[in-house]
């Protein structure tokens, strides 16, 4: 009996210390610890619905551009008070400008007709702004644009399109200058880089054509336009005609050091007179004038000093007198160096890292890479240079014959202007440029139908493969291919 009262007792004090001898926990049940605050501050889609916006014929879909929200409605349709469809970062508040009123989707009205910005803070307080740029226009090309842009990184693109003379379609998107947010707009003028040089081609026409100049003229030959002016440079340069100079094909060493003058560190800040001294006296030949295609910035640097000898006037000033202005371009010109003293709606230009958008001498890549224009001027000249009766030309049929038949050396280069691509922009003759913070595309349809597009940035990194200026090419391929544009005359 005294074994069996032990062990009950030892039982007992066991139960107690387990259940705390019936007692509850004073303080209550461990509370458990609140959720972490969400941090999602993005807008993860943007549209408008014809349902909450009368007249709106379409579901007008955004495409994000850096930190723009992109959204193209029809043409005509008038761009006021409007509803957005969108979906945030779960948790997350909407809300409009420096309104602190939430932005409710599908119920709340925004002033869509400039460009404006809202804010999405998360549930832990972190905030994150976005533009929304709403503006007229055909959604399926703006989309093949957008797409190239966000692809590319790229903060402003101007567009043109002309067809059997008439502008059919002309948009700026993103941005000319970030910094203010000014919005791209048909008006703006960009560098056109290499694409100048069709324009010093052309000035050299009119000189062929006035009988103050001939394709087989050498300038360095004894008596030559620019043989004073240049007498001590290698033997060899006196056998270079104009023709060489247009084709790319001036014969001139690879390994030349500079190779490119017009470029490089070693020549900053000489004048285009003495780059051609300090380079020619340096060239020697890998190959005889007129037998292979290099192409060469310095040679279109000589055209233009050629044009300068021969008119008296500077190159710029003579060719917007027989060539662009002629066609009705007035927006053709040389860019600046800088960009404080930047031409009144000259885009600001971006450099990828690494890379300086400014500091070029514009004036001295005049005739090689330093004009800036509008996209719808671009296009205009193309107009007045296609052998169709929809835009007044300025060149008579054999000056066209002539400037663009491709070379005998290579078929690809005619006088420039490049041609036959192997795959892309069949039946058409067009120009790229590339400059730190520019890459160009002018398209010279054989069919009257002409397309420009140029950015006010670029990058040298591939995007799945693709260099900025392949793709650019593509893009320019698929515009030129998209024929469902309006009709209406925009150059009116």
């Amino acid at each position: 009996m005294k074994k069996f009262l032990l062990y009950l007792s030892a039982v007992m004090l066991a139960s107690c210390v387990m259940v705390s001898c019936g007692e509850k926990n004073p303080d209550g049940p461990t509370p458990t610890p609140p959720a972490p605050l969400k941090t999602g501050k993005e807008i993860i889609s943007m549209s408008v619905q014809p349902s909450k916006n009368g007249g709106l014929t379409a579901v007008s879909t955004g495409i994000l551009v850096q930190d723009t929200w992109n959204i193209t409605v029809p043409i005509g349709y008038e761009i006021g008070q409007m509803v957005l469809t969108f979906k945030a970062s779960e948790g997350a508040k909407v809300t409009f400008g420096s309104s602190s009123t939430e932005v409710v989707s599908n119920e709340t009205k925004v002033d869509a007709s400039k460009l404006f910005y809202i804010t999405v803070t998360a549930e832990n307080g972190q905030k994150k702004q976005f533009y929304v740029d709403v503006r007229n226009g055909v959604a399926a090309f703006d989309a093949k644009v957008l797409k190239f842009m966000k692809d590319y990184n790229l903060p402003g693109m101007s567009v043109s399109v002309a067809d059997k003379g008439k502008l059919v379609y002309s948009r700026g998107y993103g941005y000319a200058d970030k910094e203010n947010r000014e919005r791209m707009d048909r008006g703006h003028m960009l560098r056109l880089a290499s694409v100048s040089k069709t324009f010093c081609s052309m000035a050299i026409q009119r000189l062929i054509d006035d009988g103050k100049l001939s394709l087989t003229d050498k300038p360095f030959a004894d008596g030559g336009l620019l043989a004073e002016d240049f007498p001590e440079i290698k033997a060899g340069n006196e056998k270079i005609t104009i023709r060489n100079l247009l084709e790319h094909q001036n014969g001139w060493n690879d390994n030349a050091d500079p190779y490119d003058p017009m470029f490089s560190s070693a020549t900053n800040g000489m004048t285009s007179e003495e780059t051609i001294e300090y380079a020619l006296k340096r060239y020697g030949f890998s190959d005889e004038p007129g037998t292979k295609y290099n192409y060469s910035n310095l040679g279109y640097c000589i055209l233009g000093r050629v044009i300068e000898k021969i008119t008296g006037m500077e190159y710029e000033d003579y060719m917007k007198q027989e060539v662009s202005e002629k066609a009705g371009a007035y927006t053709v010109q040389v860019g600046s160096d800088t960009k404080a003293n930047r031409k009144p709606k000259e885009c600001v230009f971006y450099a990828p890292s690494g890379y300086n958008a400014y500091g070029k001498n514009m004036r001295r890549l005049d005739s090689c890479g330093g004009l800036i224009a509008s996209t719808d001027d671009l296009v205009r000249v193309c107009s007045a240079i296609d052998g169709f009766d929809g835009y007044p030309e300025i060149f008579p049929q054999s000056t066209l014959d002539r400037m663009f038949t491709p070379s005998k050396a290579y078929n690809r280069y005619g006088l420039g202007w490049r041609m036959n691509h192997s795959s892309l922009l069949k039946g058409c003759c067009y120009h790229t440029g590339n400059i730190a913070g520019t890459a160009s595309l002018m398209i010279r349809g054989g069919d009257g139908h002409h397309v420009a597009l140029v950015n006010n940035s670029r990058t040298y990194n591939d995007v799945n493969g693709q260099s900025l200026d392949t793709a650019q090419i593509i893009l320019g391929d698929d515009l030129w291919d998209f024929r469902s544009l309006p009709t209406e005359d925009l150059f009116e």
